[in-house]
């Protein structure tokens, strides 16, 4: 197994793989990472609610052309690209499958996953490469960089703040259960030039995630609300606010974390299930326990968490 890294020192996690010195925007690092390879399983990109576009359009979608065409020169079997079940829309979701149409939004991330899938998709369609996309929702576990750690923070600190009442369905899976999908995306036959949505198969409501969260770390559930128009309402403001003021950050409302926070997320799996064989084994009650002991150590222990959430501040957002 070879992995691509940009620098050595932070793949601690990678032991027993050969580690190639790299990065997507550098052709010529992918075209030594492909060299003898069968499989290929491409999951580099920047995430975030925040980005610049000529940055994402740099990694994520020019980056991939990249790692196409080190596929193609290196006659690489079967290309596993990680895209995002933002492709489908920034809506609400009942049971939404893989025959949907691509839905732009104007956020830089989703949109450039749309970009990016066209790209994989063409180089199949053209015979160059064969191609499996696979389309997770949001991606948890141990190790986890993104979504949970920022949980944990807007929970410590108070800021956390429903939107209506929380039964909004999730679309999560575990980081175990997305890497059994690219397996069986790698090596089922019939999967090539196809694209699956990869969940937990579960109908989860935020709060009954939230609400597992906060049992786990001892930290206070959350109890406030914000009605939908107010929320949109403050999102739009905190959006103009920042554009104006050229923000780094992004503002604590936007319309990606009220995907998160206010629509409906529920996506079928069937055809994952029927086409790859992949049958989820984590539901958010498997994989929360594990996830959040592994935060522990480093940043949140129950009686400390507790503690800060007591004493923080109070917002609205």
């Amino acid at each position: 197994m070879r992995a691509l890294v940009r620098d050595r020192s932070a793949a601690a996690g990678l032991d027993g793989a050969e580690l190639a010195t790299g990065d997507v925007t550098d052709s010529a690092s992918l075209a030594r990472a492909a060299d003898g390879v069968d499989r290929v399983f491409h999951c580099a990109a920047l995430v975030g609610d925040w980005l610049d576009r000529d940055n994402i359009q740099r990694v994520n979608v020019d980056g991939t052309a990249h790692v196409l065409g080190a596929c193609d020169a290196a006659g690489v079997g079967r290309l596993v690209y990680i895209s995002s079940l933002a492709v489908l829309g920034t809506k609400h979701h009942h049971g939404t499958d893989e025959s949907a149409p691509y839905a732009k939004t104007g956020d830089a991330y989703s949109d450039a996953k749309i970009e990016s899938e066209r790209l994989v998709r063409a180089f199949a369609d053209e015979g160059r490469v064969a191609t499996v996309v696979l389309r997770p929702g949001f991606v948890y576990g141990p190790g986890d960089r993104q979504f949970i750690p920022r949980l944990l923070d807007s929970l410590a600190t108070r800021r956390f703040v429903f939107v209506g009442d929380g039964s909004k369905l999730l679309n999560v899976v575990y980081i175990d259960d997305l890497v059994q999908a690219a397996l069986l995306a790698a090596d089922t036959p019939s999967a090539a030039g196809e694209a699956f949505n990869i969940t937990d198969g579960t109908e989860t409501t935020l709060r009954e995630f939230v609400t597992l969260v906060c049992e786990h770390t001892g930290l206070p559930p959350p109890t406030r609300r914000l009605p939908p128009s107010a929320a949109w309402a403050l999102t739009y403001a905190l959006e103009a606010v920042a554009k104006a003021r050229h923000a780094k950050e992004a503002p604590r409302l936007n319309r990606a974390r009220m995907k998160f926070l206010y629509y409906n997320q529920q996506f079928s799996i069937e055809k994952a299930r029927r086409e790859l064989g992949f049958e989820p084994r984590f539901t958010y009650r498997e994989g929360l326990p594990p996830t959040l002991e592994s935060f522990r150590p480093a940043s949140v222990r129950p009686a400390a968490a507790a503690a800060t959430a007591a004493s923080a501040p109070r917002s609205s957002a």
